[in-house]
């Protein structure tokens, strides 16, 4: 009886005790824009209580790769702080006074380091800096646009060589190579040092049987990849095969750009001769065309960016940052958090 009266007791103890209080918070979120206009992709945002310092730490919360943060915290007046990846906490890259976080409510404060103001007030070095970044991310970008394009096109015509190679009339295949042709003439011109450019336009001026033209257009390929620092093999297998069989179905002297005779149609001022001897509708079909040539893009993952590129000559890390450098192809790629930030 006394073990049990003393289990009871401690119970009702235990239930007399008075419940814990909650602090209610509030929430602040926003996003992050580097001087560049574009989302900022690391760093931190730190709460501070006004007047007590940069070093007063009353929360952090991290950026995410598309440049948005988001946190709890109690009810009441801070200065919020924007710092870089690995910035001490004695500097500060932007930060908003007399933010107010009430309780049960949203605060959105966004950091904008694109702003007039913000750029006025950079040392006229790190100005010259940006404005030197801003063009280059430009022209990275029209590059981008570019390539994009390409690649469309390509598998546009990919589809055309395929549909001319397996249609029965000559009607289907005429308008398909003619497609082919046509984007491709434009897409040399636009990117003359893609050899997978030309040996696509050779292989629809062989399917329209200009042989002058196809000629032309694989050595150009072959001169793109012999100046290539890593050529492509399937490009150099295509064009070599078909400049082969141009000159022997033809009867054309590599490089000469000799006549081509026409089936059927009489030399001037000489009597009708007999048909041609080469029947070019027996030349081999065009093989598969070879894959597009590599691209890179924002936000690719290291795996993605060396099964594209092979593995890079050099590598560098500093926290979740990571260089590779394509010292061949000049080429710099900055990683965050395992995924492309920037290409330079």
């Amino acid at each position: 009886m006394n073990r049990a009266a003393s289990l009871w007791l401690g119970l009702l103890a235990f239930a007399l005790l008075p419940a814990l209080a909650q602090t209610p918070t509030g929430r602040i979120h926003g996003h992050v824009t580097n001087p560049t206009g574009a989302s900022q992709s690391s760093g931190t945002v730190t709460l501070a209580a006004p007047g007590a310092g940069m070093q007063d730490d009353e929360g952090s919360f991290p950026v995410d790769n598309n440049g948005n943060y988001v946190g709890q915290a109690s009810p009441g007046t801070y200065t919020v702080i924007y710092r870089t990846l690995g910035m001490t906490s004695d500097r500060k890259a932007d930060k908003a006074d007399n933010v107010e976080i009430v309780a049960g409510q949203d605060t959105l404060l966004d950091f904008d380091m694109s702003r007039r103001e913000y750029v006025d007030a950079l040392p006229a070095d790190q100005r010259r800096q940006l404005e030197e970044l801003k063009r280059r991310n430009s022209e990275a970008m029209k590059a981008n646009d570019v390539i994009r394009g390409l690649n469309a096109d390509l598998m546009i015509v990919t589809q055309d060589l395929k549909d001319a190679d397996s249609a029965s009339d000559a009607e289907t295949k005429a308008a398909k190579y003619g497609e082919v042709e046509a984007l491709m003439l434009r897409d040399t011109q636009a990117k003359p040092d893609a050899s997978i450019l030309w040996a696509q336009l050779g292989q629809a001026q062989l399917g329209l049987m200009k042989f002058r033209e196809a000629e032309s257009s694989f050595t150009k390929a072959l001169e793109v990849e012999n100046a290539s620092k890593r050529p492509n093999p399937q490009v150099q297998s295509l064009s070599n095969t078909k400049l082969a069989q141009i000159h022997a179905g033809t009867g054309m002297v590599a490089g000469t750009y000799a006549a081509v005779p026409v089936p059927n149609q009489p030399a001037q001022g000489s009597p009708s001769p007999a048909p041609a001897q080469h029947q070019y509708e027996d030349l081999a079909p065009p093989p598969p065309a070879p894959a597009p040539a590599p691209t890179i893009s924002m936000g690719q993952t290291k795996d993605q960016v060396t099964a594209a590129f092979g593995e890079p000559q050099r590598k560098a890390a500093v926290g979740p940052k990571e260089i590779f450098f394509y010292t061949d192809m000049k080429m710099k790629v900055t990683f965050i958090n395992g995924k492309v930030s920037s290409i330079e």
